[in-house]
């Protein structure tokens, strides 16, 4: 092309007209083959997998094509006293000219040496100079046998790294702007290709380190999954489980509180079985619990499948009575809310308050691990508990059977043969001491019989459900009632509850123990069965007037088997149990239950 040009000039030009034009067409010439070179060189560098590998052989395509005997990257370092140093990385030589990456003293030099020069370079200044133009200050610089030299300084994201140094050591030879542009383009592509390998050390280093975090949170996950299985295994209270593994979960996500909620069934409620605040297992600051029907807690989570977070600085809806005041109290900001699921159907929640933003709570998979032990350990103790139930309702079956075929047969063969006796002239003789006798064991094989009905009566599992409770108390009192000695009454008329058929069953259990108990022990005249209809709550209760306890109520309840099986019951069930007995007074027992939400 530059051929070109020469040719259609038709005018004999002077002969320092035709050194003008010959030095442009070489400059044109130098330039085309230096760009020619970088784009192989950017071809290459792009191909490879290792930049540093491939960078002496772009050292030497450009340089080849720059016309110069040594081409040199060199990058910036600290040095020992933390003064900045220029040291040579790469290197390509002709043959014959001495390298300078094999010498230690002349692949590297002290940048405060050339200050000046290293002003222009940092500046982002391309400098040349040739041997008879070099002073002190670029001693180091310049390259052994230099004759002339072009330093092209190289950025990566602004930032100054190194220079690319072109040196001519066979001749000297002036490098014009052209020229030089294209040196800083070739340079430009090294820089780029340093550029990418930065950004892909860095990705590596990214990967490396989020590689290293993870595998540390899969250790510390693995940890406390290990502890609190371990727990589980050998922990028989569920309360006592969930405080553990809630403090665990407090303390791993910095939350200043957390609680376990979960579904009580039979009492058709929310229960926050277990709470922590500040590392210390209590119980919470509000109302512990919330019925299913109706509840605001239920119309924002009821159906909540997958963990939720709440910010708490926009969202300041009430979802549970006193949890609001609670929250601010504390200076909480935000809430992750967890479902507990099993089976399609949320059984529970865990619920961590934080005195930060922690929306990346919900990505942990420790909190998944947590979710899902808290859940199997909700499912376990349902399990154990209905496990416990039916061996419990299966042995009272037995029991029942043994008594109506064992004791209960024997005292109606008893009857059978007193009525036999009884026949007998001699005992037939009115006033006699036989007579008197043999109705004495009458009355006594009577008692037992009835007795023995009333247990197995109250070893039976499904009459409130085939009869309703008001029928069931009613016939409780009719057979308890022994002629000439106790009476025992039904009040409550049209009793209709509302309550779960398992929860009149317990009452009726109950009441069956408390008239029981007041026969058994107490030497009542009259024992009364009451069922009371409040606004908010059903009362029942068995009073008696026999001799009462002489000892606190509190030691009878501790000791007795009965009293604390009534208690128990009631707690079931959601009942609040109250035993009044003084001595000489009788004793009242009650039970009041919640009426459940229309």
């Amino acid at each position: 092309m530059n051929a070109n040009l020469v040719l259609l000039d038709p005018e004999v030009k002077s002969a320092p007209c035709a050194e003008s034009l010959t030095r442009a067409n070489e400059s044109l010439q130098a330039r085309e083959r230096l760009l020619t070179a970088t784009a192989r060189a950017s071809r290459l560098l792009l191909q490879s997998q290792d930049v540093r590998a491939a960078i002496p052989g772009v050292l030497g395509i450009i340089g080849e094509a720059a016309h110069v005997d040594r081409v040199s990257l060199m990058e910036t370092r600290t040095g020992p006293q933390g003064e900045p140093w220029l040291v040579v990385a790469s290197e390509w030589t002709a043959e014959g000219v001495p390298p300078h990456a094999q010498d230690p003293i002349k692949c590297s030099c002290d940048e405060r040496h050339f200050a000046t020069m290293c002003a222009e370079l940092r500046a982002g200044r391309s400098v040349c100079f040739s041997k008879n133009e070099m002073t002190s200050t670029v001693t180091g610089i310049e390259g052994v046998g230099t004759q002339t030299k072009a330093i092209v300084p190289i950025f990566v994201a602004g930032e100054f790294i190194g220079v690319v140094g072109f040196d001519n050591t066979r001749q000297h030879r002036a490098i014009d702007g052209a020229e030089l542009a294209a040196m800083e383009t070739a340079a430009g592509v090294i820089g780029a290709a340093l550029h990418r390998e930065r950004l892909v050390d860095d990705v590596r280093r990214e990967r490396e380190r989020a590689a290293e975090e993870r595998v540390a949170e899969l250790a510390k996950t693995n940890a406390v999954i290990r502890g609190n299985l371990e727990r589980l295994a050998g922990e028989t209270d569920l309360y006592s489980f969930m405080g553990h593994m809630l403090l665990e979960a407090t303390r791993q996500f910095d939350a200043i509180s957390g609680a376990v909620i979960v579904r009580k069934d039979s009492l058709q409620e929310w229960r926050v079985i277990a709470h922590v605040r500040d590392g210390q297992v209590g119980q919470p600051p509000y109302t512990p619990s919330v019925p299913v029907e109706g509840s605001s807690f239920t119309t924002r989570f009821g159906e909540l499948a997958e963990s939720a977070y709440l910010d708490l600085d926009s969202d300041t809806s009430e979802i549970w009575p006193g949890l609001l005041a609670f929250h601010r109290d504390e200076g909480a900001r935000g809430v992750v809310m967890c479902p507990l699921v099993f089976g399609g159907r949320s059984v529970g929640f865990l619920a961590l308050t934080f005195a930060r933003k922690a929306e990346e709570v919900l990505n942990s998979g420790l909190l998944v691990a947590l979710v899902h032990q808290a859940t199997l350990a909700i499912q376990l103790m349902r399990l154990a508990y209905s496990a416990k139930e039916t061996a419990v309702l299966m042995e009272r079956t037995r029991i029942g059977q043994e008594i109506h075929d064992g004791l209960a047969q024997a005292f109606t063969g008893i009857l059978l043969q007193l009525g036999a006796v009884e026949e007998f002239p001699s005992c037939k003789k009115r006033g006699s001491e036989l007579a008197l006798t043999l109705t004495r064991i009458r009355d006594l094989a009577r008692d037992g019989l009835s007795e023995a009905r009333r247990s197995v009566m109250a070893l039976k599992l499904d009459q409130t459900r085939r009869a309703g409770l008001e029928l069931a108390l009613r016939q409780l009192a009719d057979r308890s009632t022994v002629p000439g000695s106790i009476t025992c009454t039904f009040e409550g008329s049209g009793v209709a509850t509302g309550l779960r058929p398992e929860h009149e069953h317990e009452l009726l259990r109950i009441a069956q123990e408390a008239v029981s108990n007041a026969m058994r022990h107490a030497r009542p005249h009259l024992v009364r069965i009451n069922m009371t209809d409040e606004d908010s709550h059903w009362i029942m209760s068995v009073a008696d007037d026999g001799v009462g306890m002489q000892q606190p109520t509190e030691l009878y309840a501790r000791d007795g088997f009965g009293l604390s099986s009534m208690r128990q019951r009631a707690g079931a069930i959601g009942g609040e149990w109250h035993i009044d007995s003084r001595p000489g007074k009788g004793t009242r027992i009650s039970v009041r239950m919640l009426k459940p939400a229309a």
